[in-house]
């Protein structure tokens, strides 16, 4: 079971990430900076949501101090709206960032995409055997395990980060996702200048899917928003 160190001051956030989270992976609580690095030396965690207004020690000072010790991936919780700050925060090392108030399911699924990327989740992966590792969605079976993608029986070869946006959109059927925060889930990385990347990597995997999908779109624009399975 993955470990996640959570480092919240407030106790309503620290309660609501126990339970909501303590249902899949272990959890370690710190309210302070001095904590959350006491914590994180003494642990080891997979993870760590880390909120910035923190006393005495800030988030920003734990960030800094434990990218000198590790690349465990940290998830930045903020009540900040500026972009430029955020996008700061991921320069300084941070792998992605949660807006306060966030919603629970969008927290759940960034947790696992830095578990998954890292590593962290692979054991489990391994011990959950064929039925978890295959998910399934009006024809499209994608199997993590296997790394494959077919429909309606039929083998669809995609690129890597064809499979991951797939996988993203799959696990969350029901879900519109912001173009941005689609980018930022599947690079890891701030969107910054990435529109045409995203553009091109969605359009090839439409192609992949429609080909043998007669005249059913899997994968469609809604529009001001951004994409979603039907």
């Amino acid at each position: 079971m993955p470990t996640i160190l959570v480092v919240e001051d407030q106790e309503d956030i620290q309660s609501l990430l126990k339970d909501v989270l303590g249902e899949t992976y272990r959890i370690i609580q710190a309210t302070t900076g001095a904590q959350a690095l006491a914590h994180f030396q003494q642990e080891e965690p997979d993870l760590i949501l880390l909120d910035l207004m923190l006393p005495v020690v800030t988030g920003d000072s734990v960030l800094k101090a434990i990218r000198h010790m590790s690349s465990v991936p940290v998830i930045i919780l903020t009540a900040i709206q500026d972009k430029t700050r955020t996008v700061s925060l991921l320069e300084q090392g941070a792998n992605d960032y949660v807006t306060k108030p966030f919603d629970i399911d969008e927290l759940r699924a960034r947790v696992q995409v830095q578990l998954r990327q890292s590593g962290a989740l692979k054991a489990d992966a391994d011990a959950a055997g064929e039925s978890d590792a295959k998910i399934c969605f009006q024809g499209i079976e994608l199997d993590r395990m296997e790394h494959t993608v077919s429909v309606d029986g039929h083998r669809v070869e995609l690129a890597r980060k064809e499979f991951a946006i797939l996988e993203l959109l799959m696990d969350h059927p029901h879900r519109v996702f912001e173009k941005e925060d689609l980018y930022r889930q599947v690079w890891n990385q701030p969107y910054i200048n990435a529109e045409n990347t995203l553009n091109v990597h969605l359009s090839t995997l439409r192609t992949s899917l429609n080909r043998y999908a007669g005249s059913q779109r899997y994968i469609v624009s809604v529009w001001g928003i951004g994409v979603r399975l039907v």
